[in-house]
């Protein structure tokens, strides 16, 4: 799939359903590995969901304690597409842990737990710089 193939929204699902595939046929997961996915058009897919253990976070103890969330970005060096729709559903989505884990505080980027250029330089700057409940609205 090229970038403008993911710029189109009607191609968000198949590409959850991808990673999914990925995950159970190449990996031998049962399932896809993260507990939610969300586009750069505001939409949250659930994987895993709420309560599930991950299995996206690269070690044992990271997937004991954190949940994941994947963002579907172009992943390309140098992007800009962790939207504004994007940004506020993040913020929602992370309200919503806090909401039903109270002790659940910190959001850590993937490359926190492994050598990974994962999220990227975009998100894991969002991740650094949000202030989660003035994003929410």
């Amino acid at each position: 799939m090229d970038a403008d193939e993911r710029q189109l929204h009607a191609n968000c699902a198949a590409r959850v359903r991808a990673i999914q595939a990925f995950h159970m046929h190449d990996r031998g997961w049962d399932d896809i590995a993260y507990n939610h996915l969300f586009c750069r058009h505001g939409y949250v897919f659930t994987g895993r969901g709420f309560g599930a253990r991950s299995a996206a976070n690269g070690t044992v103890p990271a997937n004991d304690r954190y949940f994941a969330v994947c963002f579907l970005g172009n992943d390309s060096k140098g992007r800009d597409d962790v939207s504004r729709e994007a940004r506020v559903m993040l913020a929602r989505l992370i309200l919503r842990y806090r909401r039903r884990f109270p002790k659940a505080r910190q959001v850590r980027p993937h490359s926190s737990f492994v050598a990974t250029e994962c999220p990227g330089d975009e998100l894991r700057g969002v991740i650094r710089r949000a202030r989660w409940w003035a994003l929410a609205r």
